[in-house]
């Protein structure tokens, strides 16, 4: 939602009738996108990874702002999200935590391909872990503004 704040009248001449500005950043859908959700429930084996894959529908950008992992225990977890685009991997977000894991990114992280979750259970028995991914999506055209090359 939009913020409106006052801009103080200044200087000489004919009033400003515009003096109230708005302010607003990312992540407000425009045109062109769409909100983008992911939401699972998986089951994190005692002691172990497990690692979860998202695919993006082809041609299409998913820009995310925010991540979570959270179970109906108070158990430590661990969270790793990484972007795998043309077979490389990227690092997007590590935490751990109690219970559950949060992490919100000020700007969104492209993930072009696959979106992949990497879950770690620090307990003594399997967890039910829900997991999730929320942001922005759009096609490739109008994430670059041209058409992509590989297109």
């Amino acid at each position: 939602m939009p913020k409106t704040f006052v801009v103080p009248a200044k200087g000489v001449g004919r009033p400003d009738y515009s003096s109230g500005v708005e302010y607003s950043v990312e992540p407000i859908i425009r045109s062109y996108q769409s909100a983008y959700s992911n939401w699972d429930t998986v089951t994190v084996p005692a002691g172990a990874d497990l690692t979860t894959d998202i695919a993006i529908p082809g041609g299409f950008v998913a820009l995310v702002y925010d991540f979570f992992a959270t179970a109906p225990v108070f158990s430590l977890l661990s969270m790793l999200v990484q972007a795998i685009s043309e077979g490389v991997t990227y690092n997007v977000v590590y935490k751990s935590g109690y219970g559950s894991v949060v992490s919100h990114l000020p700007k969104g992280f492209p993930f072009f391909q696959v979106l992949r979750f990497v879950l770690h259970n620090y307990a003594d028995e399997d967890i039910d872990v829900d997991i999730g991914a929320v942001g922005v999506y759009t096609d490739e055209e109008h994430y670059y503004l041209v058409p992509h090359p590989s297109s």
